[in-house]
């Protein structure tokens, strides 16, 4: 083999193996693209919705706060360290 075809073949391989994978991805978007266009033209916004009620004026009661349960009791570490000394 000459080494004009090996360079050939080194340069053209890779857009050989590639170029479908990358084409088929680009018509499969093209394909979304138009659904999703579609889908935004068919769009049609409903009636508007009735406004909500005000809320009430004043102070609203809520539930009462609870005490936090007893947490665990936690060891004094400089108190219960072994001395390396």
């Amino acid at each position: 083999m000459t080494p004009e075809l090996i360079t050939a073949a080194a340069l053209l391989a890779p857009g050989a193996i590639l170029g479908p994978v990358c084409l088929a991805g680009h018509r499969r978007a093209r394909r979304r693209d138009a659904i999703e266009a579609a889908v935004c033209a068919a769009y049609r916004p409903g009636p508007p919705d009735e406004a909500p009620e005000p809320p009430p004026k004043g102070r609203m009661k809520g539930k009462p706060q609870t005490t936090p349960a007893r947490l665990a009791q936690v060891i004094d570490f400089p108190a219960n360290r072994r001395n390396a000394a």
